[in-house]
């Protein structure tokens, strides 16, 4: 039978001079105008070689190429490119996309017959290895002994002696019963078995090849690949089922870096423990900043510090007795898993457990280089009688909590764990709900002029109004917000609201003035001078009645990035705070670099004004550096009149407190501005008329 040839290209005499010529030579030919058409063709008949033009309208030959690669190999469908000298880009991308070769045109047409003739006979050679590795792959499976033989109507099966002693099977010589075959399996996989088996017999052409675990006679499970096919009668009906196995336990659970079991084999030995285990534990080891060891060393000597840790920890097993026997698996990247059986008590292993701890944070010297990680660890246990399954959840739980202030890296699971992180997560699918609905209130707290007694702007605080709970602070929702980026929509839903409260009220109080809190992933987004200018214009909103305030961490973070963002907004107009300045870095080199208007000095230091000479001091060093900077303060947290009139007398000109009011939502804050009278010690003359929102009392 002629080989058939396919020819893709979207020139009509290309397509037939190359034709006649194959034709002539004593191929069969069929012919396409282009991808999508040799698409077809291939999906409908068997072709042997295609000739693809390179460069195409529409789906050009690199496009067509990648779809018939996603069905056919190089070997099953050779693919060769025909293109022009000036196409030598196209060329090579195809190349890597699967091409098996080239011609070029101007045809030269002894030279691309050449190579056609070799790619189909390549690929038949290909095909024929292919068919006989197959066969050769069977057969010394079965000469290896390592075979099963299955008496379908008897539903008998035999296993050789090789397979019997490798999977330590008790099956007599002439052969078990189904259900006692079934029993070694591991009762997670006997599903999928019975799946298998069923369809290759009752498909005539199938092979039944599949992976699965033994129970051998020492309590331990073995991953075994199984390949097997039918032996059928004239009928068709399916007689016997013959193959063998092969143990493929290290390539299944044997981790190549440390040479550890890994996690497919401690989820399997946590999955069906042994009988009459008693207590058990699992601690985990999480090697923190190990990626950080990862990026700046080679690979080599990154792998060598997991096996240095590995060496470490075995060495470490030797001489703890956990009080019972200990088995070391990688269970994770840069983390290891040790199962102890018959365990100590709890409190014992939490308490032997720190000098493994203290091991592993000694420094890891590889060549010139020197590596530190700090290590957490978390424990679960399981007393007698309990379920092991659950031993890997609860050590992860362990290990998350570790890492909170107060742990020292080191935690014991309990089940208030588990029923906190349930409502973490329970708290994280609310706020994405949250942000979608739109279920969040933006609250407003006046901004008072010290020196005249008036309102003379408010920040815009936001509340979450959280179904079944109520408000909802941003303590409680803003760092999960922060870690899961839905502070960014939720960050331009408060703006968006804050900008459209604010252009109603200055209907009535032109110098009405907001401030909104930017985060640091929010001042990181690379499009957030394009939404708050997007959102300026569509409100309406002066810019200059727009403050934008961020903490220190987000200017110490990247900083020409923050300068570069920070003068779009100058130059906007758009005014700029540095909120709860003092609890952080507090460089005086950043607020000299920085273009920024005001500093709000943070709450910790004004509530401790009146007992502590040392806060007095620090704030009024904070305002007098302000001063000298020419950026005017605001005072966070003032609650009584001592602290207002401290401020005052110190030069601090503006003031938010409770002393004045809790954040209100805006029809309150319109009351606020229409009635607002200052307490008595703060009053004074009235101010310019210019400079206020309220009344002075």
């Amino acid at each position: 039978m002629a080989m058939r040839l396919l020819v893709v290209d979207d020139v009509e005499m290309n397509r037939d001079v190359l034709s006649r010529r194959l034709e002539r030579t004593g191929y069969e030919v069929v012919t396409a105008e282009g991808g999508v058409e040799a698409l077809r063709i291939l999906a409908a008949q068997h072709v042997d070689l295609v000739l693809l033009d390179v460069m195409m309208p529409g789906m050009s030959g690199t496009e067509a190429l990648l779809r018939m690669r996603e069905t056919f190999t190089a070997s099953q469908l050779p693919v060769i490119m025909v293109t022009a000298m000036a196409e030598d880009e196209g060329l090579v991308e195809a190349m890597h996309c699967g091409a098996n070769d080239y011609i070029t045109k101007p045809l030269n047409w002894e030279v691309a017959l050449a190579r056609i003739e070799t790619r189909l006979a390549l690929a038949s050679t290909d095909r024929e290895l292919r068919q006989t590795t197959e066969l050769y792959r069977l057969a010394s499976g079965a000469s290896d002994e390592s075979v099963w033989n299955w008496d379908v109507h008897k539903r008998s099966i035999y296993c050789s002696p090789r397979l019997r002693a490798i999977l330590g099977c008790s099956c007599p010589a002439q052969g078990c019963r189904e259900e006692e075959w079934l029993a070694h399996i591991h009762p997670g996989d006997r599903a999928q078995w019975r799946r298998q088996l069923t369809s290759q017999l009752e498909d005539q052409t199938a092979l039944l090849e599949t992976e699965f675990r033994a129970r051998h006679t020492n309590g331990h499970y073995l991953w075994v690949e199984c390949r097997a096919s039918a032996t059928r009668d004239a009928q068709g009906n399916p007689v016997r089922l013959v193959g063998h196995m092969t143990d493929i336990t290290a390539r299944r659970t044997v981790d190549p870096v440390t040479q550890l079991r890994n996690r497919v084999w401690l989820e399997s030995e946590l999955e069906v423990p042994p009988n009459g285990e008693e207590a058990a534990a699992l601690v985990l080891v999480h090697l923190d900043g190990f990626d950080r060891c990862r990026g700046s060393l080679s690979e080599k000597q990154a792998n060598r510090i997991l096996q240095r840790a590995t060496e470490r920890i075995q060495g470490w097993l030797a001489i703890a007795n956990l009080g019972g026997a200990t088995f070391l698996a990688s269970s994770a990247p840069q983390q290891f898993a040790v199962l102890v059986r018959r365990a100590a008590s709890p409190e014992q292993l939490q308490q032997r457990v720190v000098s493994l701890k203290v091991a592993l944070e000694e420094f890891f010297a590889e060549q010139d280089e020197t590596a530190f990680v700090s290590v957490r660890l978390g424990i679960a246990t399981a007393a007698n009688g309990e379920e092991w399954p659950s031993l890997l959840r609860d050590g992860q739980a362990a290990l998350h909590h570790s890492g909170e202030e107060g742990m020292r890296g080191i935690t014991l699971f309990d089940s208030a764990m588990r029923q906190h992180d349930l409502e973490a997560m329970q708290l994280e699918a609310d706020l994405r709900r949250a942000v979608e609905r739109d279920q969040f209130l933006v609250f407003y707290q006046p901004k008072i002029d010290l020196e005249y007694g008036s309102i003379v702007g408010f920040e815009a605080l936001v509340r979450w109004n959280r179904p079944g709970a109520g408000l909802v602070m941003p303590d409680d929702f803003i760092p999960l917000a922060e870690r899961n980026g839905l502070i960014v929509p939720l960050g331009l839903k408060v703006l968006q609201r804050a900008c459209e409260d604010t252009v109603e009220l200055r209907k009535r109080f032109p110098q009405a003035t907001v401030s909104v809190n930017v985060s640091g992933r929010q001042f990181s987004d690379p499009h957030l001078v394009q939404e708050v200018r997007r959102i300026l214009d569509a409100t309406g909103l002066d810019p200059k009645a727009l403050w934008l305030e961020v903490t220190e961490t987000v200017v110490v973070a990247d900083p020409p990035a923050a300068l570069a963002t920070m003068r779009q907004f100058r130059e906007m107009g758009v005014g700029l705070k540095l909120d709860d300045f003092g609890a952080g870095y507090s460089s005086l080199a950043y607020l000299k670099q920085f273009p920024f208007d005001t500093l709000k000095i943070d709450r910790c230091f004004i509530q401790g004004m009146n007992e502590s000479a040392e806060s007095r001091a620090i704030v009024r060093a904070i305002i007098e550096m302000a001063r000298s900077l020419r950026l005017d303060t605001v005072a966070e947290g003032v609650e009584s009149m001592e602290e207002a009139g401290q401020l005052r007398s110190m030069g601090c000109r503006f003031g938010q407190g409770y002393l004045f009011s809790r954040p209100v939502e805006l029809p309150r804050l319109q009351e606020l501005l229409e009635s607002w009278r200052m307490p008595e010690l703060l009053r004074v003359p009235q101010a310019p008329a210019d400079a206020l929102l309220g009344l002075p009392a």
